[in-house]
């Protein structure tokens, strides 16, 4: 016969160390992201006349580009400028940079996010640097150059590698709702399915001192158990439901963009 008093015990230990694992695992982890958004402002089409000429800042070109760049912390452990042991750079593959780029947002002041032009691996590009970057903590770099063959990021973070690319940069938006909706119902009543399991087994409804006695050491291994993890899923689902792909101070880049230049009209 099977006794499973012993069964719910050693299945609830296992749940209970691969929750502490899972916590320990998801709450201390550095994550850089980067990504962007590419449009093109102004340009000569290949039927224009020859005689037409485009210049910027004296330079001559047949097209000009912007980009936004937005590189961030999505983990929750903070990544330090000494973590950085290669510059964190974003390469434009074929393209002329025509102006030192531009910071046009941060998450806060204090983590002294700039942005300057380099030449690193034969390609014009621009280096991100910061003394910090909390969870979700980053900065939007605007960059003009002309016809990129390729947008890269090269860098090495210590324990990390290099920013991970997460796809072009737009406004922020719920990411992957339902996969994720789903797989927390899931795991929130995966302890109450363990615990009628137990309950409604014949076993446990003999009337034995010795199967009452294994019933109520289940029933309050099942019950910690499912604080325990409940506890955990807390920590998940209720950031889930403001998750975000991009942070909520990179949504009014355009607007603090005009703020600032009618500042700087005021001046």
């Amino acid at each position: 016969m099977i006794n499973w008093g012993l069964v719910s015990t050693i299945l609830g230990v296992i749940f209970f160390i691969t929750t502490i694992v899972l916590a320990i695992r998801l709450t201390r982890r550095k994550k850089p992201v980067w990504a962007y958004k590419t449009t093109k402002i102004i340009g000569l089409d290949t039927d224009a006349p020859l005689e037409l000429k485009l210049t910027f800042n004296e330079q001559l070109v047949t097209d000009v580009y912007r980009t936004k760049v937005i590189l961030f912390n999505k983990g929750n452990e903070a990544i330090l400028k000494d973590n950085i042991t290669e510059s964190i750079v974003i390469h434009f593959q074929g393209a002329n940079i025509l102006q030192q780029p531009t910071i046009l947002a941060t998450s806060k002041e204090g983590i002294g996010a700039s942005a300057k032009q380099v030449v690193k691996g034969g390609d014009n590009a621009i280096e991100l640097s910061f003394q910090y970057l909390d969870h979700n903590d980053g900065s939007v770099a605007e960059v003009l150059h002309t016809l990129s063959d390729n947008i890269t990021c090269s860098g090495n973070i210590i324990g990390v590698g290099q920013p991970v690319y997460i796809g072009e940069f737009t406004p922020s938006y719920p990411e992957r709702f339902a996969s994720r909706l789903i797989a927390h119902i899931v795991m929130f009543l995966l302890p109450i399915l363990c615990f009628l399991v137990v309950l409604l087994t014949p076993e446990s409804t003999e009337s034995t001192e010795s199967s009452k006695l294994g019933l109520r050491g289940t029933l309050i291994l099942f019950s910690v158990f499912t604080v325990i993890w409940w506890g955990h899923l807390a920590t998940h689902v209720i950031p889930f439901f403001r998750y975000i792909k991009f942070p909520r101070w990179s949504d009014d880049v355009g607007g603090k963009a005009v703020r600032d230049k009618l500042e700087q009209r005021k001046k």
